[in-house]
C-alpha cells in the first residue's frame, strides 16, 4: 500500500510541476499592454513636457477630417526628434491649459510624410494656401506647425520657425521676449477660437 501512496504523491507532483510550468509560459508570454492615457503618453514622449498637458493623438483621417468637414480644434503637428516641437509644444500647452481648453490634437506626421501616402497628401493639398516650397521645389509640412480651426476656417497657422532650422539653437532663440510674443499670438488665435476676441492674422 505504501508504494501506492507513494506513486500517486509523485503523480500528484508531476502534475503540479507540469502546471506550473505551464502557467510560467502562458503568463511569461501573455501582452500585458494597457492603454496609456495620452497626456501621459505624450509627456513620455515628449521629456520635457509635463504630464498635465492637453495632448490627444490623431491620425492623418481625423486631420483631414478636422479641415475638410467644418470642425473646430487646435492642431499641433510635430514629432519628439524635433527638438523645436518640444518649445511649441509646451508653450501651446501652457497658453491652452490658461484659457481652459479642453484639448489639443497631436499628429506626428513623420511617417506618413515619408510614405506620401494619399490622406497625407491630401491635407498638403488643403493647406497649400500656407506652406512654403523646399529647395527641390515640393511643397510639404513641416514641424512643428501650430493651426487653430474654427468651422472648418483656418483662424491661425504658424510654420514661421521652421525656416530658423540650422540657423541658431531654439534655446539661444526663445529668449523671454520671443517666447512671449509665441504665446501672445497663441493666445489671440484661441480666443477667436473660443468667441472671446476677434484675431487679427498678421501681428
Amino acid at each position: 500500500m505504501k508504494w501506492l501512496v507513494k506513486k500517486k504523491i509523485n503523480i500528484l507532483k508531476f502534475l503540479i510541476f507540469g502546471i506550473m510550468i505551464y502557467l510560467f509560459i502562458v503568463l511569461g508570454t501573455k501582452d500585458y499592454k494597457t492603454d496609456v492615457p495620452d497626456n501621459i503618453r505624450f509627456s513620455n514622449e515628449f521629456k520635457d513636457i509635463s504630464k498635465n498637458n492637453l495632448y490627444v493623438y490623431v491620425n492623418e483621417n481625423k486631420v483631414l477630417d478636422l479641415l475638410s468637414n467644418k470642425k473646430s480644434g487646435i492642431l499641433f503637428m510635430g514629432f519628439s526628434t524635433n527638438i523645436w516641437s518640444h518649445y511649441y509644444a509646451d508653450y501651446l500647452n501652457e497658453v491652452a491649459l490658461e484659457n481652459s481648453i479642453e484639448e489639443i490634437y497631436y499628429y506626428n506626421f513623420s511617417k506618413d510624410r515619408h510614405l506620401n501616402n494619399k490622406t497625407y497628401a491630401l491635407i498638403v493639398s488643403k493647406l497649400k494656401d500656407y506652406l512654403t516650397f523646399d529647395d527641390s521645389g515640393a511643397m510639404d509640412l513641416k514641424a512643428p506647425t501650430v493651426l487653430i480651426i474654427k468651422n472648418g476656417e483656418i483662424l491661425y497657422f504658424d510654420d514661421e520657425i521652421t525656416h530658423l532650422k540650422g540657423e541658431i539653437k531654439p534655446e539661444d532663440y526663445f529668449t523671454e521676449y520671443r517666447k512671449n510674443i509665441v504665446k501672445s499670438n497663441f493666445e489671440k488665435a484661441i480666443k477667436a477660437l473660443k468667441g472671446e476676441d476677434v484675431y487679427a492674422r498678421g501681428e
